[in-house]
């Protein structure tokens, strides 16, 4: 997927479900049943979307890890579908 704009707590729509399932598919699951968890991704960007982005970025290297979906993080994104 491609991702236009930064999103943090608070964000909603399909780009929110498209980091879901990307985190999710990339080993750093939202939730492991219910809202967020793989196949069940949701649309708002909440405190589980940002603690797992967060846990995601410091497994790449992306400093600040701070669970903020910026442009060092769609760019990373990118290059590495």
């Amino acid at each position: 997927g491609s991702f236009s704009r930064d999103l943090e707590t608070g964000s909603t729509g399909d780009d929110v479900r498209a980091l879901q399932a990307y985190l999710n598919s990339h080993g750093f699951a939202i939730a492991s049943s219910g809202a967020g968890s793989p196949g069940n991704e949701t649309t708002k960007f909440g405190g589980l979307t940002r603690a797992a982005l967060a846990k995601w970025q410091k497994s790449v290297g992306i400093t600040p890890a701070a669970g903020y979906f910026g442009a060092k993080t769609r760019a990373y994104i990118a290059a590495n579908p």
